[in-house]
């Protein structure tokens, strides 16, 4: 199980969004394209209390960009896996959220054993989600 102290940037854990917003989580993008059931999140960037997170997918879509595998790390099927990240879609939650919502998504990762993107695909991300 996640504890708030790990979250950081460039974390991916499998989340429930539904959790997420019932434990004071925000979405910011149309609820049209809100994601649906659990996802693998990514971290995008975070402080001691909360953070941003875009939900991450197996295949390509309107709103989504490749995430390379070379700015992947950690176990060796996330980093073959195919995965795009929304381009639009940021949710803005609170650790303890995080906490929940992993469990609540069925998320297995363990410490020392879980799935990252690297410093170079976080800058990606923000500045392709964030536009900075």
């Amino acid at each position: 199980m996640i504890q708030p102290d790990e979250i950081r940037d460039g974390l991916v854990l499998r989340l429930d969004p539904d959790e997420l917003e019932s434990r004071g989580a925000r979405c910011a993008s149309d609820a049209a394209y809100r994601v649906m059931g659990p996802h693998f999140f990514l971290c995008v960037a975070a402080d001691d209390a909360a953070g941003n997170w875009v939900p991450l997918f197996p295949d390509p879509g309107p709103r989504r960009d490749l995430l390379s595998s070379e700015d992947k790390a950690g176990p060796a099927g996330w980093r073959a896996s195919e995965t795009f990240f929304h381009t639009e879609q940021v949710w803005q939650a609170p650790h303890d959220a995080v906490v929940a919502a992993a469990i609540a998504g069925g998320d297995l990762s363990k410490p020392g054993d879980r799935n990252f993107v690297t410093d170079a695909g976080i800058d990606l991300v923000y500045a392709t989600v964030f536009g900075d």
